[in-house]
Parts: structure tokens; C-alpha cells; sequence
């Protein structure tokens, strides 16, 4: 497993709209049916995109007979990273922040009152689309397999991390639901509370690295 794409997927393991989704599965009266629908769909969409994206970019490798897709990707989503980070921070100023009332339910609330097995499923989706973080694993895990073989094994292993909350609390509602919703609510007030902290920390660094590794890497083969 390539250690960039690891170190990756440990960022996308508690993701506020992950967070919500869970615990608006969590608090119906059969929970284990909608996460698992939840689990399934989305993860079998995020590895199909996966898979999608592997085999382009082995593709275009192959039809240059070099690796500088990779490098051009990684400053392309470096750039993005930190032009994101950036939006973030500049927002962080006090007369620009607003909250919504707190009786006012969030978009991800609205969208997840009167869970069904297919909203939940719709909900896997749209919790886990591909962004930054999956484009630049999976450019990472290109320049990092011998083969389709090894990619297709580290996609597996991305997104099984990328689903371990709602798997682990579908694993936890067997025995202990209790339990598994307070979880889920602390990581909740966790994340919302340090949210923006979160993001300008991880893409900075995302975007800062993802620039260094892809200049030195076109300097190498320059």
C-alpha cells in the first residue's frame, strides 16, 4: 500500500457529512439495514470511480511513454488543495462568519429526515463523491503499483478506511446502538467545532505536498 495514499485515507475516515449521515441512520428504528445499504452503495461507487480513474491514468501513462501525467496531476491538485485551504482561512474572519439559527435544520439534516434502504443508499453516494483527497490517492497509488492488479488491491484497502466509521458503527448498533450513536455524537461536535481548522490544516498540507513531491519529481526527469 503506497503510504501517501494510506496517510490519505486516514483523513477521510470522520467527515462531517459522513458524520451526519451516520447519525441520522443510527437514530431510526432499523439502523442496521440502512447502514448497511449505506455501506454497501457507496463504497461500491467509490470503487468503481476508482477503479475508472486507475485504469485512465495507467492509460495515458502508457500512450506518453513517461510519468509526467502524474507530476502535471499532482500540481494541478496541489494548487487546488491550497487554493481551497486558502478560501477556508480567508473565511475564518470573525465578520464573516455566520451561523445558521440553531433550530434551523442543515441541508445534510433535511436531506436525511425519513431515512429509507434507497435514500440511505443515495446517501452512501453523496457522502463519499470523489474529491482532492480520492484524485490524489489514486494518483499516488498509480505511481506507486506494479500493475492494474496492485492498484485495484490498494483501492480496495483506500476504501475500506474510507468507510470504517459507518462500518464500525454498523458493527457496534448489533449489540450496542446506545453506545454506537454517543460516538458518533462526540465525533460530531468534534469535527463541527474545529471544522474549518480541519480543513485549512489538511489541504494545506495536502496542497504544500503534493506541489513539493510534483516538482521534484518533474526536476528528476526534466
Amino acid at each position: 500500500m503506497s503510504t501517501e495514499a494510506l496517510l490519505l485515507a486516514l483523513t477521510t475516515v470522520v467527515r462531517p457529512t459522513t458524520v451526519a449521515a451516520v447519525f441520522a441512520i443510527l437514530a431510526t428504528r432499523t439502523p442496521q439495514r440502512l447502514l448497511v445499504a449505506y455501506v454497501v452503495t457507496g463504497a461500491a461507487f467509490s470503487v468503481l470511480v476508482g477503479v475508472v480513474v486507475v485504469l485512465l491514468l495507467n492509460g495515458l501513462a502508457a500512450a506518453t511513454s513517461s510519468s509526467a501525467p502524474r507530476p502535471v496531476l499532482d500540481l494541478v491538485l496541489g494548487g487546488a488543495a491550497l487554493g481551497y485551504a486558502g478560501a477556508a482561512w480567508a473565511g475564518w474572519a470573525p465578520h464573516r462568519r455566520s451561523a445558521p439559527p440553531p433550530d434551523e435544520p442543515t441541508w445534510m439534516q433535511r436531506r436525511l429526515q425519513g431515512l429509507t434502504v434507497r435514500g440511505s443508499a443515495v446517501a452512501g453516494v453523496l457522502t463519499h463523491l470523489p474529491g482532492l483527497v480520492y484524485l490524489a490517492a489514486l494518483n499516488a497509488i498509480v505511481g506507486s503499483s506494479d500493475g492494474v492488479p496492485g492498484a485495484l488491491l490498494q483501492i480496495g484497502v483506500y476504501n475500506a478506511i474510507w468507510f470504517l466509521l459507518p462500518t464500525v458503527a454498523l458493527l457496534l448498533s448489533l449489540r450496542r446502538a446506545e453506545l454506537s450513536r454517543e460516538l458518533v455524537v462526540r465525533l460530531g461536535g468534534l469535527v463541527h467545532t474545529h471544522r474549518r481548522l480541519l480543513t485549512v490544516l489538511v489541504l494545506g498540507v495536502l496542497g504544500g505536498y503534493l506541489l513539493v513531491d510534483a516538482v521534484l519529481e518533474l526536476a528528476r526527469h526534466g
